[in-house]
């Protein structure tokens, strides 16, 4: 019998996902349905575009949070434009100090002052939540020399009060209308890049159809720009939202933990635990921070991915495997050990040590060999159960 201490245990984090997945998925038919399991046992959250999800009030209002452009540039505050019931925009009055043109008079009652006239703030074009008022875009437009335009496959809202501020406009728009569907509403997204501190917004991004290229230029608070130029599989930073989508879904459930791919302290394989929230760090290191059965809090560090299902991969189950194997307690003792031994099946094996990296198969009309290579491993199986094991 061998331990996983006996393996580099780096050689697991340092393996692309590409190759695993590769060996994962072209195995012989009998190791389909592990696959099938296994993917059923990894935790999916429900993000595959970049569309913002949809909230709703009381009254059965849907709302769309939408980026708004002051003559071409991106007006990074907490509080955003929403669009209700997909065709009212409205903007909050806190963002109306940053439209030349527009004064707030805050006084009882609360109004408006354009160069075309005043408006005051009523049920009729504004609606109230979390403390901030919301005044319908069309209002503005009556009362100030304000022109704009709203791109919806980018829920962003354009608005200038000058030609400059047109032109500056018009070059995001023409980029906005290049992107592949589905791409648009990465313009006002808050991002961390993996390879720049602290968070940033995306500004602009155009899109290359020859190369499939993104090229994304992003501004955090200070004003600072980055340039991050990707295919969509290879983006260099994961969105907010993303982030809090997951750990809204995920906040509360019980997890157990996968030490096969990157194995930390204090939490073993297969461990309960129970998820608490995510930790961005300064350099914009993402961890998991979860909860012990013995309620102390622990964090590990996650792979940086644009896509958050594949940061959580090989990292965490959302279902018991002791609940979908019922095997004796000697095989699941050596799997949570990351421990194997003769006579375990190929499916106890990889729930141990992982998917190998490479594999060799001989049929006949009765039998069938396999060795299966681990880094300083070969494990050899007669029919199914792992026969012996030679180390190197």
């Amino acid at each position: 019998m061998s331990t996983r201490s006996q393996i580099d245990p780096h050689y697991y984090e340092a393996s692309s996902d590409a190759m695993q997945q590769h060996h994962f998925f072209t195995f012989k038919n009998w190791l389909r349905p592990l696959a099938v399991v296994f993917a059923a046992l990894l935790v999916c959250i429900a993000y595959s575009s970049f569309i913002p999800s949809a909230s709703a009030d009381t009254k059965g209002n849907t709302y769309h949070s939408v980026s708004l452009y002051v003559n071409g540039e991106l007006q990074i505050m907490p509080q955003l434009a929403e669009l209700m019931n997909s065709d009212t925009l409205y903007i909050p009055v806190k963002q109306l100090d940053r439209i030349p043109g527009i004064t707030v008079n805050y006084g009882s009652p609360l109004s408006l002052t354009g160069s075309r006239g005043n408006a005051t703030i009523n049920s009729a074009n504004s609606f109230v939540y979390a403390g901030t008022t919301y005044v319908k875009y069309k209002t503005l437009l009556a009362i100030s020399e304000l022109d704009g335009r709203y791109a919806s496959s980018a829920y962003t809202l354009f608005v200038w009060t000058t030609d400059e501020g047109e032109a500056n406009s018009a070059k995001v728009l023409a980029n906005i209308s290049q992107l592949p569907a589905g791409a648009g509403p990465l313009l006002g997204q808050k991002i961390y890049p993996f390879r720049e501190p602290g968070s940033y917004w995306i500004t602009d991004v155009a899109y290359d159809p020859g190369s499939t290229i993104y090229y994304i230029t992003a501004r955090n608070s200070g004003g600072a720009e980055i340039h991050l130029n990707s295919n969509y599989a290879a983006f260099d930073f994961v969105l907010a939202a993303a982030l809090t989508q997951a750990q809204n879904e995920l906040r509360g459930q019980t997890i157990w933990y996968d030490n096969r791919t990157i194995q930390v302290e204090k939490i073993g394989h297969l461990d309960k635990l129970t998820f608490v929230s995510f930790q961005i760090e300064d350099d914009n290191t993402i961890r998991a921070v979860v909860r012990k059965t013995n309620n102390n809090l622990y964090a590990f560090e996650l792979e940086p991915h644009f896509d958050v299902t594949d940061m959580l991969k090989d990292r965490i189950f959302v279902k018991n495997p002791r609940s979908v194997y019922k095997w004796s307690n000697k095989v699941w003792n050596a799997i949570t050990a990351n421990e194997v031994f003769a006579g375990m099946t190929r499916e106890q094996v990889i729930l141990s040590w992982g998917v190998p990296s490479d594999y060799n198969t001989y049929q006949s009309s009765n039998l069938t060999y396999e060795q299966w290579i681990y880094r300083h491993n070969y494990l050899y199986f007669w029919n199914g159960k792992l026969s012996s094991m030679q180390s190197f």
